[in-house]
């Protein structure tokens, strides 16, 4: 498994690859939390479904598309609430 995305034991799946999360939120997956517990590295926390295996490994292969405005979103938002303390 790639240390830039993981599973963890509640449900959760993380990355800190960040355009990752932003093509997950973009794709309506539910950020759960943002870890910054490692200054250097963000963790975004999603909640995981069926599927998000081949997904996301769709997305480094370019097989899989995403709304262009939906994606710029997602990055303004995930980089919004990188630097706030509040998670919505």
């Amino acid at each position: 498994m790639n240390m830039k995305n993981q599973s963890d034991n509640s449900n959760n799946f993380i990355t800190s690859d960040f355009y990752v999360a932003a093509f997950l939120l973009a794709s309506k997956y539910k950020l759960v939390g943002i870890n910054k517990t490692d200054v250097r590295r963000f963790r975004f926390v999603f909640v995981d479904q069926p599927g998000r295996v081949q997904f996301v490994e769709g997305y480094f292969l370019g097989f899989v598309d995403v709304n262009v405005k939906e994606f710029v979103s997602a990055i303004k938002e995930l980089k919004s609430l990188m630097y706030n303390d509040a998670i919505g």
